[in-house]
């Protein structure tokens, strides 16, 4: 250790301006990181967690939220990041040389977590946090920090190890007890969900097999042990938001789902079964999402993220980027449509979005929680 080395003992100097920032930081990105865990795996409100972390399937966080090591004990690991850049913001603030040394080889543990925890990602996942990489990098920056310019050490003060273990240690007892809680209300929900689910009637899988496919786990439909046909109308509020729960649903279930679109537009102009048009764009986005089964998965996700625009142009924007032309006009295109809203007779069809989950009929959508409960029954065969 250089002793002459210091980083927080000579006041707010630039460098450890730049320490209490980078502190800052990584105690904004643990709370994120926290309250996305809790809003993932026990849910409160339709549709799950914030998709402000959740970019696509490969940079998103829900992969690290549902994996083994996202937890210790119920505990999210957020929180000990959270501890952690508590512990390097008061080390700057109020400055010790007890607690430089500590804060210094915490740092390099801290920093070869982090280092272990990008290599599972990416080899055991197959995906990236974006927040737990910015987490990443803030963890090397402080390491940097404290072993340029601070007390270089790898052996922490005891005394102030013992201080701040304790602190981590009351924090872990009440998460600990936040995390039991909420498993309890959820375990004696979702025993509901499954108790519900079971008692549906069996109305079978759709007649026809949808070309317009969502995820598919196995090439042939029925092999896959949960099976999700989704009727659903392009400009259905609650149909954006089942839109939305699927790359999240599939994200845990991807070898084990099939999932496939049936349209559902609530619009006279190709649905018989509505007496008005609701919608009056359902059927041109229907059409036009139709017109290339191979492009259908980008089509339906960026119809759904423009759902408000629909009156404005973007139909044609997105056949014009796509390259479909004559769609609205091609009457093999309109027939396929009507084929497919023509399956919602068999399931008494009264609204969208309608989920037909291994035959079984869900009106509107229910948390992603409560799906893991049924698919998790369904896997078990219990």
């Amino acid at each position: 250790m250089e002793k002459n080395k210091t980083l927080t003992l000579e006041g707010i100097t630039g460098k450890n301006f730049l320490f209490i920032m980078n502190a800052v930081g990584i105690i904004a990105v643990s709370i994120y990181l926290t309250v996305h865990f809790y809003e993932v795996l026990y849910p409160t409100t339709l549709g799950g967690a914030s998709s402000l972390c959740n970019i696509s399937n490969i940079f998103n966080c829900d992969a690290a939220t549902y994996s083994k090591i996202s937890n210790l004990a119920g505990i999210p690991i957020s929180f000990f990041g959270l501890v952690i850049g508590v512990m390097f913001l008061f080390t700057s603030l109020m400055p010790s040389e007890s607690l430089e040394k500590t804060a210094s080889a915490l740092s390099k543990y801290n920093f070869i977590g982090c280092l272990f925890l990008f290599i599972f990602s990416i080899g055991a996942l197959g995906s990236l946090c974006p927040f737990c990489t910015v987490y990443y990098i803030f963890s090397g920056i402080a390491a940097y920090l404290l072993w340029k310019h601070g007390m270089n050490t790898w052996k922490p003060e005891l005394k102030t190890t013992i201080f701040w273990s304790s602190l981590l240690l009351i924090g872990s007892f009440f998460m600990y007890q936040n995390t039991k809680g909420k498993q309890d209300i959820s375990s004696k929900l979702n025993s509901s969900i499954v108790t519900q689910y079971r008692s549906l009637p069996s109305l079978g899988e759709p007649d026809i097999e949808s070309p317009y496919k969502i995820h598919m786990a196995t090439e042939k439909w029925m092999d896959a042990p949960i099976r999700i046909t989704v009727f659903s109308d392009f400009q259905c509020p609650f149909c954006k938001v089942v839109a939305e729960q699927m790359p999240q649903l599939i994200r845990r279930y991807s070898k084990q789902m099939n999932i496939q679109y049936m349209f559902y537009p609530l619009d006279a102009k190709c649905n018989s079964n509505v007496k008005g048009r609701f919608h009056d764009h359902a059927c041109d986005a229907a059409m036009i999402a139709a017109c290339d089964a191979k492009k259908f998965p980008e089509i339906h996700d960026e119809i759904f993220a423009n759902q408000d625009k629909l009156a404005n142009g973007v139909l044609a924007d997105i056949s014009k980027k796509h390259q479909l032309s004559g769609c609205l006009e091609n009457d093999l295109i309109k027939n396929k449509v009507i084929e497919a809203i023509n399956q919602g007779t068999k399931f008494n069809l009264k609204s969208t979005p309608t989920i037909i989950v291994n035959g079984k009929k869900i009106e509107g959508t229910i948390p992603n929680s409560q799906f893991f409960a049924i698919f998790e029954d369904l896997l078990t065969g219990k």
